[in-house]
């Protein structure tokens, strides 16, 4: 940094100098040009006011050769510093030249002053052209400029002694704080700068003073932080290893359990698909059996209902009431063990809906409870779905909607297209869902009421799994008191061009 000020001070100096020769070299050179212009211009007049000569002019029509001119401008050359002398006429000839002989000054290099010659009424006769040395404005010049490098050099060097001197004073205390900067950034806290003056470097040490104490009692303030971080982080560490060390045992328990809960569930699958193939050969072959009971009694109320005594009768219709029960239960049974061994068959084809609707209303509805039942569906719009599982559907889901709705309650039936899709929707005003059991409607085996309404809680379990072999979804929203709404979309037709009723394909 001193080299840098000390070249810095040097080059300012040496330009001032040369700044102020240059301008005072400037300003002699013109006065001595002038000098030189006023010399001239003074002999000039004074050769022009000679007596013969104005005698000339007076009388002369013009300027011509003649002796006169000639040894006039001989004189002139004679003259210090004259180094030629030409009268010239209005033409531009020469009519008199002189130039001064056996002379070292160089001629091209004349300065030439030009004067006009005119008579004394004012008429142009002519020029006179003199030519003067440069010698002595050329040496003035470069005497001027030897003193002014001369002096240039020497207030250079004096500048450099001062700017040397003052640089050691100014610069000392900034080298120190340099230095104690330095030793600070590698960790050395026990620096103080020893610096007394009363300026702004004093005032910057003693403020680096009082930082370099404040950083170490800072540091070892730090320094006490770490210890105490670093006891804690062993402490943790350890906790860690020990939270480690039964979080792998647990890992290990989980792992045996998990192992256990697999063996156990492959059981229970086993144990489920064996459930649900007894359950099937059982229905299956109670099926028979009850059918033919069921159908004796349906034949017995028939046909000879008039004959049978009231008693007799009464029991009739309590055997007939419990097989349709029975028979219930086993088509349930039934469906659900074909859905979960996947055999479900889904034969699906176009099904005009309002009509298929009527009669299950038709089929299902109560004759001993008076309900209003809505049907809302646009008389055109028909569902690609299997025609025994959409029965099976709107069967489970119109039998809870007429169980679970008082007397004068109102059942509606709603139907519309959505997307590729057709929405729909079965409304009560009956009892409501609990939002706690909302979401377990659709479970196997379970029922709202816990079997207070009878049934076997499979119809709604059933449901679902036809409605999503259909690849539709069912959900419900319900108002404890209030009633429930039960949505389940399913495939829509379109018509073609011909007229014939296809599935709608989806995008």
């Amino acid at each position: 940094m001193t080299v840098k000020f000390l070249m810095a001070m040097i080059f300012l100096v040496f330009i001032t100098s040369a700044a102020f020769g240059w301008f005072f070299l400037g300003r002699e050179a013109s006065q001595l040009q002038n000098r030189l212009d006023d010399y001239g211009r003074s002999m000039i007049s004074h050769y022009l006011s000679d007596q013969s000569l104005s005698l000339l002019l007076e009388h002369g029509v013009g300027l011509t050769q003649c002796p006169l001119l000639q040894g006039m401008a001989d004189r002139m050359v004679t003259e210090k510093d004259v180094l030629l002398s030409t009268f010239i006429n209005n033409q531009g000839d020469w009519v008199a030249h002189a130039v001064r002989k056996n002379s070292s000054l160089d001629v091209r290099n004349a300065y030439l002053l030009t004067h006009p010659i005119k008579s004394r009424d004012g008429q142009a006769l002519g020029t006179l052209q003199l030519g003067l040395s440069y010698n002595q404005v050329q040496e003035r010049i470069a005497e001027l400029r030897r003193d002014i490098l001369f002096l240039s050099l020497g207030v250079t060097g004096i500048g450099f002694l001062l700017t040397l001197f003052f640089t050691r004073i100014l610069l000392k205390p900034i080298e120190k704080l340099a230095s104690a900067t330095e030793k600070i950034a590698e960790g050395d806290l026990s620096q103080a700068v020893e610096i007394h003056s009363r300026d702004e470097i004093g005032d910057l040490a003693g403020s680096f003073n009082q930082m370099t104490l404040q950083l170490k009692d800072s540091r070892n303030e730090m320094e006490k932080k770490v210890e105490e971080r670093t006891r804690q982080l062993e402490e943790n560490i350890a906790e860690l290893n020990h939270a480690r060390t039964a979080t792998l045992q647990m890992l290990e328990n989980l792992q045996s359990a998990k192992a256990e809960l697999e063996r156990m569930n492959f059981e229970l699958k086993e144990a489920d698909e064996t459930r649900m193939k007894f359950v099937g050969m059982a229905s299956h072959e109670l099926k028979t059996p009850l059918t033919a009971i069921k159908a004796n009694i349906d034949f017995i109320l028939a046909t000879k209902g008039e004959e049978v005594s009231d008693d007799l009768k009464s029991h009739f219709l309590t055997i007939q009431r419990n097989t349709n029960r029975i028979q219930e239960t086993m088509d349930h049974l039934l469906d659900l063990s074909r859905i979960k061994s996947g055999q479900l068959p889904i034969n699906k084809e176009p099904i005009l809906l309002s009509e298929a609707v009527d009669g299950y209303v038709h089929n299902v509805k109560p004759v001993d409870k008076a309900l209003a039942i809505q049907v809302d569906i646009p008389e055109n719009l028909f569902v690609y779905a299997d025609r025994n599982r959409l029965h099976d559907i709107f069967i489970n889901l119109l039998s809870n909607a007429f169980k679970f709705t008082p007397e004068g309650g109102t059942v509606s039936v709603i139907a519309r297209p959505k997307d590729h899709d057709i929405l729909h929707e079965i409304r009560d005003t009956g009892i409501g869902i609990p939002q706690d059991k909302i979401k377990k409607v659709f479970e196997e085996f379970f029922q709202v009421e816990g079997g207070k309404y009878g049934g076997t809680g499979l119809g709604l379990a059933i449901a679902k799994r036809v409605i999503e072999e259909h690849g539709g979804r069912i959900w419900v929203e319900s108002w404890l008191g209030k009633g429930s709404t039960f949505y389940f979309t399913l495939p829509a037709c379109k018509e073609k061009e011909n007229g014939r009723s296809v599935h709608s394909e989806r995008d």
